[in-house]
């Protein structure tokens, strides 16, 4: 317990009045998440490099793995969802006990998900690949995908336990621990795909299969140290101690309350994504990998909102906890406005390198080409593309879940979808279409975040 409040003491109190130590708390939350999202997306961008050395075909592959990945990926951020908000409002309301409660219980929900995702995937996950590539992709690239995949579903009970107790983390305010963890997760990624991909220093040339191998070890490092973090006393939220019941039913469905709408959120996402990647498929290769490309690159010009949001979900619900919605909206404000300034840096890099980022990982000049102007689609939305994750990730701390899976499904399984459509097959811009239309559904989710968030709802909402 002493560590616990020698810990308290170096975070500077959610109410202070001092507007600097306010800047400083949102910043102090901020920056490992900042660091842990952008060193992902810098490994994600590398494995996606080393692949790439194998061929168009192995990019497509691992690409094609991507969205079903993310269908078993979103029952765990469902949890989490449920399990950040909750114990962000236990440590608001100086309440530890209930804060370990709820990550027991989340954990223990975490094990049954694991366990019928792996076995759904084993069974499935052959037919929802030949899914995902359409008529246009070649045989070959589609085995390699079944390689690659294969060997992720057994990292998938790792994957899950390690987002959940890092979802409790960051809600009672600790946000170096997936920094910690996850970033020496991606060393060793990095370093065994080295070993494994071509075949270094012994090891076999293994292709796309080592490195989903190496991604498998990766996660399993990660797990290790997370254990380790709510296993040795010293944190907010521990499973250390008494541990209250078995399966707390009360508890569960004050998860499920705000990780249900949050489930139905990513599953529609998903889908979305799923039949907006057999519009991109049906251009044929070079679109394809350029969209892999694309969006591969895109995913670290988000990680500033990532990271705010990271910051803004956290401060809400330790705020509410403490019946000050009033400090709720002053933080988000200031995370918005901070996130603003490094996402317009950000998009100037893209908007004047994006080509020689694009050269990292291919050297056809019809790819280079198309990517660079994909590069300058993504920089001009991006500023406000990453200000809707800090108003999204603030109403889900909420508890406000079921507002954002309403204008994800508007955005992605209406909007996007007939943008596309039109873009690509009434108009004729094939990948450019694409990327406008991706652009389209991220302004309407962030017209919509903004409203929202506004209107003050959120701040009726019980969990």
């Amino acid at each position: 317990m002493q560590a616990v409040a020698e810990n308290k003491k170096r975070i500077i109190d959610i109410e202070t009045e001092n507007i600097k130590d306010r800047n400083r708390l949102i910043l102090h939350l901020m920056w490992p998440a900042l660091c842990e999202n952008l060193l992902s997306a810098l490994v994600s961008m590398a494995d996606t490099v080393m692949v790439s050395s194998l061929g168009t075909s192995a990019i497509n592959a691992v690409g094609l793995c991507t969205q079903p990945r993310f269908i078993v990926f979103s029952a765990f951020m469902a949890l989490g969802t449920g399990t950040t908000a909750l114990v962000a409002r236990a440590k608001g309301a100086g309440n530890r006990e209930e804060a370990n409660h709820a990550l027991r219980q989340s954990l223990l929900m975490a094990a049954g998900v694991v366990l019928l995702v792996c076995v759904a995937m084993l069974l499935w996950y052959q037919p929802l690949i030949r899914f995902i590539a359409g008529k246009n992709i070649a045989e070959d690239t589609i085995q390699l995908a079944f390689d690659y995949f294969r060997v992720q579903i057994y990292g998938f009970p790792t994957l899950g336990l390690t987002y959940i107790i890092n979802a409790a983390l960051r809600g009672s305010g600790n946000t170096r621990a997936a920094f910690y963890s996850n970033g020496l997760a991606n060393v060793v990624n990095v370093v065994f795909n080295y070993l494994l991909i071509n075949g270094h220093l012994g090891c076999p040339a293994l292709g796309v299969e080592g490195a989903s191998i190496a991604t498998v070890i990766g996660q399993s490092v990660a797990f290790a140290i997370c254990l380790y973090w709510v296993l040795d006393g010293k944190n907010f939220v521990s499973l250390r101690g008494r541990g209250g019941k078995c399966f707390d039913m009360h508890m569960i469905r004050r998860i499920s309350r705000i990780g249900t709408p949050a489930l139905i959120e990513q599953v529609i996402m998903r889908v979305g994504m799923m039949l907006f990647t057999l519009i991109v498929t049906s251009l044929g290769d070079i679109s394809y990998a350029t969209h892999i490309i694309g969006m591969n690159i895109q995913s670290l010009s988000f990680t500033t909102g990532m990271s705010f949001g990271i910051a803004a979900t956290t401060l809400t619900g330790q705020t509410l906890g403490r019946k000050r919605p009033d400090l709720a909206r002053w933080y988000v404000r200031e995370a918005i406005r901070m996130g603003y300034v490094l996402s317009f840096l950000v998009a100037l890099v893209l908007f004047f390198f994006g080509g020689k980022l694009a050269g990292m990982y291919s050297d056809e000049a019809q790819v280079l080409a198309l990517a660079a102007t994909v590069l300058k689609i993504i920089a001009v939305a991006n500023p406000l593309s990453n200000t809707r994750f800090v108003y999204n990730a603030a109403l889900r701390g909420a508890g406000d879940a079921r507002f954002t899976a309403i204008s994800t499904f508007l955005g992605i399984v209406v909007i996007r979808p007939l943008i596309a459509f039109l873009l690509v097959f009434v108009i004729k811009l094939d990948l450019i279409g694409i990327w406008i239309a991706l652009i389209s559904d991220a302004l309407l989710c962030y017209g919509l975040a903004k409203w929202r968030w506004k209107s003050g709802k959120w701040a009726m909402i019980r969990v």
